[in-house]
């Protein structure tokens, strides 16, 4: 169970980790799939935007596999298929298997296409 997801950066050190704003735990075995709207709304620290609250995803999807955490804009949370043409907010996520959004973002809107760089996440 969790509250709070990190995600470092092992090129530059930086780190971004996120808590969950009613502080209730997950467990990310039983949350596969569900829209980001299940968890709520996250904080940003570190290095994450505090201009944003964020939201959560935990995908095994033909778009997009692993833990994902981006701004909440336009009053929409995002599914692991939709990304509520997202291309503002940073994004923090390991690679998508889809061409159009290949590489791993990290504190940069990643609707698109980004470099493949290390990154690690952890979960508290």
């Amino acid at each position: 169970m969790f509250t709070e997801i990190i995600f470092i950066d092992h090129q530059t050190g930086n780190k971004a980790y996120f808590k969950r704003q009613t502080n209730q735990p997950l467990t990310a075995a039983s949350n596969y799939g569900n829209g980001a709207g299940t968890y709520g709304l996250w904080d940003g620290l570190g290095v994450a935007d505090k201009a944003y609250s964020y939201q959560l995803l935990i995908c095994d999807d033909s778009l997009y596999t692993g833990f994902f955490v981006s701004g909440y804009t336009g009053n929409c949370y995002k599914g692991c298929n939709n990304w509520c043409y997202d291309t503002a907010s940073p994004y923090f996520r390991t690679v998508s298997t889809k061409a159009s959004h290949k590489g791993v973002a990290f504190n940069t809107n990643g609707h698109i296409s980004v470099s493949n760089r290390l990154i690690s996440v952890g979960l508290r």
